[in-house]
């Protein structure tokens, strides 16, 4: 028999790994959360000194660009459906909104097109702007 205990080593977690892979997360979000529809477009929106911001983020992207084709969360949709997509939007989701992002060089009949749509559907329309230089 022996007299000498064996100590028993003390379990250690090492954070070190996890804050380095929190970092990269933390980061991946950041940079993620900064992409917008616009630029996968190539759309200018058109400046404006009195756009307000909104804090509440649009569940539903609209974009026109400057031939005057429409997109329906980055795809592209014609007249018709868009129409249809939006009422199948209303009935599931009432008062939703819509961000119309519109090229500041697109036909306004196209960006018009795009606001009546919304706003027959009875969703809530929010154009993008961004501030003058």
């Amino acid at each position: 028999m022996s007299l000498v205990v064996p100590r028993r080593r003390r379990a250690d977690i090492n954070v070190i790994p996890l804050i380095d892979v929190m970092v990269v997360l933390v980061f991946f979000l950041l940079l993620a959360g900064r992409f917008e529809e616009t630029r996968t477009l190539a759309i200018v929106p058109p400046a404006a000194d009195a756009g307000g911001a909104s804090t509440a983020a649009a569940s539903l992207v609209v974009a026109v660009d400057r031939e005057g084709k429409l997109f329906l969360e980055g795809q592209p949709i014609t007249r018709v459906a868009l129409d249809q997509a939006l009422a199948a939007k209303a009935l599931t989701a009432p008062g939703t909104e819509v961000l119309i992002v519109a090229d500041e060089r697109s036909l306004t009949g196209a960006a018009i097109a795009a606001l009546d749509a919304v706003a027959k559907s009875g969703l809530r329309p929010r154009l993008l702007t961004r501030p003058n230089r």
